[in-house]
């Protein structure tokens, strides 16, 4: 195969991966919002449900906090705290019980210890320190290599370990899937199980969940491109 055909394909991997990334983001913003305007059989907002639940999963330690934006909700281990956006808070939605319930599967895998909670929460630490010395040293690497300074066994070396952490933040991402799904699967068996909502909710709770979910599929495509991002401005957490 010659390098033409070479280049053809890669870029034809890098445009699909860049749709499959920007679709999935798209999806989980436009179910979100449908299902915003949807409300739900109890007519609780996102904190009134989250108040509620914390005494009924015997969730003691738990805290709320408001966090700015859209889709930014998300369950803090370190400071044991469930983070909602206004809007996810105060409105009384189908999405709002539905993201909060997701959060809150997240503060019952920590509160039953899950290994695969504590695994996510060991990389998560790691590569949040390791990500930053990925470029510096793939730069340094590959300008060792090529101009043999001291040599070109130090470049390798050097590219070998951003190799590695590279590979240790797809892990990390890799992780978050299944864990991702598990927070979703608690979410509707606990909504199902307290009547919180009919079928006919479960069901698009059930879409709307599984849209979330898929976009950490999206993220893992997405860190291919972790290293024209390093100079980007850094995203929120969900």
């Amino acid at each position: 195969m010659d390098t033409t055909k070479i280049i053809a394909i890669a870029a034809c991997v890098v445009v699909i991966l860049v749709l499959i990334v920007l679709s999935s983001k798209n999806r989980i913003h436009r179910t979100y919002k449908k299902y915003m305007r949807v409300d739900n059989k109890m007519n609780l907002s996102g904190k009134d449900f989250a108040f509620i639940s914390k005494e009924a999963l015997g969730l003691k330690d738990l805290q709320f906090a408001l966090v700015d934006g859209k889709l930014t909700d998300a369950y803090s281990p370190k400071y044991k705290t469930l983070l909602m956006s206004e809007e996810v808070c105060n409105t009384a939605s189908l999405s709002s019980i539905a993201i909060v319930s997701h959060e809150l599967g997240h503060a019952m895998q920590h509160k039953e210890d899950s290994g695969l909670f504590f695994l996510n929460q060991m990389l998560a630490k790691f590569t949040h320190f390791a990500n930053k010395f990925i470029i510096p040293l793939l730069v340094l690497g590959l300008a060792s290599f090529i101009f043999k300074y001291p040599n070109d066994s130090l470049g390798i070396t050097l590219m070998l370990i951003a190799v590695v952490l590279f590979g240790l933040h797809v892990l990390h991402l890799v992780v978050l899937i299944p864990l991702e799904y598990d927070a979703s699967r608690r979410a509707l068996k606990y909504l199902k199980q307290n009547n919180f909502i009919t079928n006919a909710e479960l069901h698009k709770a059930k879409k709307l969940l599984g849209v979330a979910a898929q976009t950490y599929i999206a993220n893992l495509l997405d860190s291919l491109f972790i290293f024209a991002k390093k100079k980007g401005k850094r995203r929120k957490k969900r």
